[in-house]
């Protein structure tokens, strides 16, 4: 086995070879959970909505005959509203017989709730004969036919423009012209929604935007109208599934510091640029400025994605270029003040998505679209590893509620290596992902604006959600926490104190604290994104010594300071260039895994998380998470492991999918992994208390209409799920369990066996694409534990029988860390079993 390594010492982490074995799967789909109506009088209620429907087609009939007759559409569009709360609605069975299910909105204190659907005539008469049905016919099974469409349906009504709206702020003055989001729904398989648009908006006289984006269920495309003359939309074959506001963007810009220039000149002498084939992080920002003398070396392409201008910034657009001078050093400040060589290992690419600080242009930008190019344009005749960094959100002071946007989803679709078709409506985002295509994007989380800055800065943050597209799942999204806490030395700033104590978040950092169950945890990780000062005359003040120093934009200075989200962004972006640098081989899903399984939590951010004896342990870490993420990646632990910590990194894919001839699809197979598990030297320690780390890390293919979020409906094209095998189990019984749980959360309901209270989380942790635990226990124990499960969960590829996805294989990173406070060498009998040489003085 070779002489242990001495404590302390640094090697790479463990890239475990092979892959997992596939085993046997009994998981099956299973209507979702809620109550189902009693109806006494079923003749009456087939009755009541045989009416409803009728004076609905009634009224659409009548407003269709002002619409032009070219543009007259073949349906209605009716909001179908349930009968109280917990009784929901059979939206698959909404979604038939030639009807569209456009969009659903949840019930709310005060409503329950409702779903949006478009009727063709020409199916009235059907869904008329299935309420008949369930006024006198029976299945075999002695139930009222179509009973779970029925039943709980308490009215149907023509639809009003206003129940498209997705957005948490009122609807906007219907008098007033806008720009309008609207996601159009493809009522026929050939139909192109989109043309279908422009011949109305001709007919009207609107003006609609020359881009679009196409996801596999919904075109996305911005209109100019006022919402009265929008309503004409809901008489044509156009149909808006839903209407969303626009996003525009912030941009937020450090402070100009004046530094002596012989000092910027010293550290460039100083500095050896990576060679030109080495990674690179892309910022998608508003230019940068390529003849810096700390980039120019380090600086390779530019590019704009906004039609009309050049690479780059424009005058007083600064904040690309210090973000880019975070993303190449990080935080300039002790190189600046050092005499030693600086060696880098990564380059600079940039793309102007952004005009500049305020973006006055007529059209509102279709940010999504504009990512598309962006990413398109980098990587003709470009193949090298990137992390594409975006400091770059909405400037929407409420933040996002989770829900996918078109900018979030164009994000996800992206990530996971979906085509980037060009045509005459925009770009496409279509067919099928191609994982070698993968990318790595990485999203500020976003900022608390200054009107709400507060001394109780964690209760702002915890109430300010993040900012799109920092919700996209398969992106790294980056929040900000601070160690500066220091104030300037001198008489004025007598009494200044810092707003956030040492470790904490930022006062700048937003949260998903407040996102409901099914959202992804976001931010994944936080980085240092500077501090806030308070006077004594309780003023807040921004201020260079709790700011990070980069490179100036600005033509009077060549340093200057960075702060928020943004700063933490660029800082983690580095990172993910040296991750793709020391493990050229990795994929983008494994460098995001590494990033947030090398995360620790600061002592200022432990001492919120509540103790083992304390109630409800698990949802308030969990709120917890949503705060801080995973905690800070250290750039040790991102790049190696110890004798006593050590990680180790499986990449793996299979095909989880199998046609069934009575379901449709089904679960085929689970995927286990037997770890080169140390078992002796665990043993030896026997009583001792270890820690084991997994991290779970894969991307999903975006279906992002607002539809119910269940079942074929959902966002998510699947899910993986992982677990590892409890002391007292055999891999028979850890199947068995596995294959009940998977089947109890397919059916939403509480699986029969209990969770190992040794985790962290449990299944609190099966949020997003990105699934991270801790466990902790006996060393004895833990050395029974080496054959970890990677198991699926059916999304809409499995929900709607995709059978152009049933062979696609799904790729994912496997993190495992073992980690022993007392001192021990665990790292070498890993490395000796998979076959690596361990060189002592590494």
């Amino acid at each position: 086995m070779g002489e242990p390594l001495p404590p302390g010492s640094r090697h790479p982490h463990l890239l475990v070879p092979g892959s997992g074995v596939d085993a046997g799967y009994k998981g099956r789909s299973a209507p979702m959970g809620g109550e189902t109506r009693e109806i006494s009088d079923r003749g009456a209620h087939s009755a009541k909505l045989t009416m409803d429907l009728a004076l609905a087609e009634d009224a659409a009939r009548t407003e269709q005959a002002e619409t032009p007759e070219p543009v007259q559409g073949d349906g209605f569009v009716v909001t179908v509203t349930s009968w109280s709360a917990g009784y929901h609605l059979a939206l698959e069975r909404l979604d038939a017989h030639g009807a569209k299910l456009l969009s659903v909105l949840p019930e709310t204190e005060d409503l329950p709730e409702r779903a949006l659907v478009w009727v063709p005539f020409s199916a009235v008469s059907k869904f008329v004969e299935l309420f008949e049905q369930f006024a006198t016919e029976y299945t075999r099974g002695g139930k009222p036919k179509n009973e779970a469409l029925v039943a709980n349906i308490e009215e149907l009504r023509l639809s009003m423009l206003q129940e498209l709206w997705q957005e948490d702020e009122p609807f906007p003055n219907p008098e007033e012209s806008r720009w309008w989001e609207v996601w159009l729904v493809r009522l026929t398989k050939d139909q192109d929604p989109v043309h279908e648009l422009r011949r109305v908006g001709e007919e009207f006289g609107w003006q609609v935007a020359d881009d679009s984006l196409t996801f596999p269920y919904r075109d996305v495309t911005l209109v100019y109208a006022s919402a009265v003359e929008l309503r004409a939309l809901l008489t044509t074959n156009a149909i808006p599934g839903e209407l969303r506001k626009p996003g525009f963007t912030e941009e937020l810009f450090g402070l100009d510091q004046v530094f002596q220039g012989d000092l910027v000149a010293d550290l460039a002498d100083r500095t050896e640029p990576a060679e030109v084939e080495a990674p690179a992080v892309c910022v998608l920002d508003c230019g940068v400025q390529a003849d810096h003398p700390l980039l120019a070396k380090s600086f390779d392409n530019a590019y704009t994605a906004i039609k009309g201008t050049t690479p780059a910034p424009a005058p007083g657009a600064r904040h690309g270029t210090e973000m880019a001078g975070l993303a190449l050093y990080g935080d300039l400040e002790p190189l600046v003040k050092g005499t030693s060589p600086v060696r880098l290992e990564h380059r600079l690419e940039s793309v102007k998505i952004l005009r500049g600080h305020h973006d006055a242009q007529t059209e509102p930008q279709f940010y999504g679209k504009v990512l598309a190019d962006a990413t398109a344009q980098v990587e003709i005749g470009q193949t090298r590893q990137r992390v594409y960094s975006m400091a770059v959100t909405s400037s929407e002071p409420k933040g996002s509620d989770g829900r996918p946007t078109s900018w979030s989803a164009a994000i996800d679709a992206l990530a996971i290596g979906t085509d980037i078709v060009p045509s005459d409506k925009g770009i496409g985002l279509v067919g099928a992902p191609d994982r070698r295509a993968a990318r790595l994007f990485l999203v500020s989380a976003g900022n608390i604006t200054p009107d709400d800055w507060n001394v109780d800065h964690l209760t702002v943050s915890d109430t300010r959600q993040v900012n799109d597209p920092a919700q996209a799942w398969n992106a790294l999204t980056v929040g900000a926490y601070t160690e500066r806490v220091d104030p300037p030395v001198g008489a004025s700033f007598a009494g200044y104190r810092a707003v956030a104590p040492m470790g904490e978040l930022s006062p700048f950092s937003r949260t998903s604290v407040l996102w409901s169950k099914g959202r992804p945890i976001k931010p994944d990780i936080v980085m240092e994104g500077g501090n806030l000062l308070i006077a004594p005359s309780g003023d807040f003040d921004l201020h260079e010594v709790v700011e990070v120093v980069t490179t100036s934009g600005a033509p009077s200075s060549l340093l200057a300071t960075a702060n928020a989200t943004s700063a933490a962004t660029s800082q983690a972006a580095r990172l993910g260039a040296l991750v793709f640098r020391h493990y050229p081989n990795l994929t983008p899903e494994a460098v995001r895994g590494l990033l947030v399984h090398a995360a620790e939590w600061t002592p200022a951010m432990t001492s919120h998380f509540p103790g083992n004896r304390e109630r409800s342990i698990k949802a308030k870490r969990h709120a917890l998470l949503k705060r801080y993420g995973w905690g800070v990646p250290a750039e040790h632990r991102v790049l190696t492991s110890a004798a006593s910590d050590v990680t180790m990194i499986v990449e793996d894919e299979f095909r989880p999918f199998a046609q069934s001839r009575s379901r449709g699809f089904s679960m085929r197979s689970m995927r286990l992994h037997t770890l080169p598990w140390p078992s002796d030297q665990l043993q030896e320690l026997f009583g001792t208390t270890v820690r084991m780390r997994v991290t779970l890390s894969y991307f999903i293919e975006p279906n992002p209409s607002n539809r119910g979020w269940q079942g074929k409906f959902a966002y998510a094209s699947h899910g993986l799920r992982f677990d590892v095998i409890r002391p007292t189990e055999t891999q028979k019984q850890f199947r068995e369990r596995l294959s009940n749980e998977a089947e109890a959360e397919e059916r939403s309901v509480r699986p029969k066996s209990t969770t190992d209270q040794r985790w962290f989380l449990g299944k609190a942790r099966n949020s997003g694409s990105i699934h991270a635990d801790i466990w902790e226990g006996t060393a004895s124990e833990l050395a029974r534990c080496g054959v970890i499960a990677v198991y699926p969960v059916g999304g809409w590829w499995k929900q709607n029988n995709r059978r152009d996805r049933i062979d696609l294989p799904v790729r994912y990173a496997l993190l495992v860390s073992l980690y022993s406070e007392t001192p021990t060498d665990i790292y070498t009998p890993i490395a000796t079993q998979i076959g690596i040489p361990v060189t002592i003085g590494n």
